[in-house]
């Protein structure tokens, strides 16, 4: 009787055993599907949102093109109108050029210095019974950023009889004239003898040209 409570004790603590074990396995098989389903759902959510930016850069690169084009036919009459006007029609200008480009070459894309130099020496200056005695630049910015406006400045010193002051006066109308946009910022006029010297300093302007081109945006996952 004893011998058979013992295998009975036997059996009972095996069985307990055996079910402990199942339980830890299925435990761990349930908490492994539970680590595995997080990972997944971490993933997928982390996967809508790199898709969901996606779209919003191409629904902004969409919205940009839209916006460009509608502007595209209010630029195109302007123009036209522009081409129309009677004071760019007078304005000198290349013969294959069109009226417009005249805004366009007032205030040029990069400093050319030189050239502004050069227009100075031989055709705002230079004036009958007018003589250059000074040209030089005193100020000439190469390069700015897109958007600002660039500065050259020169000092110049021109002289003439005294019977010939009205000379003077065609440069400074000169000067007032140019299709450049010419600040007098300085002048002075000075008389000894017979000779009266006319001193001044000039700014023009250049603006960089805007670039329009298509970008990529890369979007981190």
């Amino acid at each position: 009787m004893a011998a058979t409570d013992k295998n009975v004790a036997i059996r009972k603590r095996q069985q307990i055993e055996n079910a402990g074990r199942t339980m830890f396995m299925w435990v761990a098989i349930a908490a492994a599907l539970v680590g595995t389903a997080a990972v997944v759902g971490v993933s997928l959510f982390e996967r809508m949102v790199f898709n969901q930016e996606i779209l919003n850069e191409k629904n902004n690169t969409v919205r940009t093109l839209k916006d460009n084009n509608a502007i595209v036919d209010e630029l195109k009459a302007n123009v036209r109108v522009l081409n129309t006007n009677e004071a760019l029609k007078e304005t000198p200008r290349s013969a294959d050029a069109e009226p417009v480009s005249v805004i366009l070459d007032a205030l040029p894309s990069s400093s050319n210095a030189e050239a502004f130099g050069a227009s100075l020496q031989k055709k705002l200056l230079n004036v009958d019974g007018v003589s250059i005695e000074t040209l030089s630049p005193l100020n000439v910015e190469t390069e700015v950023e897109a958007g600002n406006v660039g500065e050259i400045a020169y000092e110049f010193t021109v002289t003439t009889s005294s019977q010939n002051v009205a000379a003077l006066k065609t440069v400074l109308q000169n000067l007032e004239k140019s299709i450049r946009p010419i600040d007098l910022v300085k002048l002075s006029v000075d008389q000894q003898n017979n000779r009266v010297t006319l001193s001044g300093e000039v700014h023009t302007y250049f603006l960089p040209e805007t670039k329009v081109e298509l970008t990529e945006i890369e979007v981190e996952p």
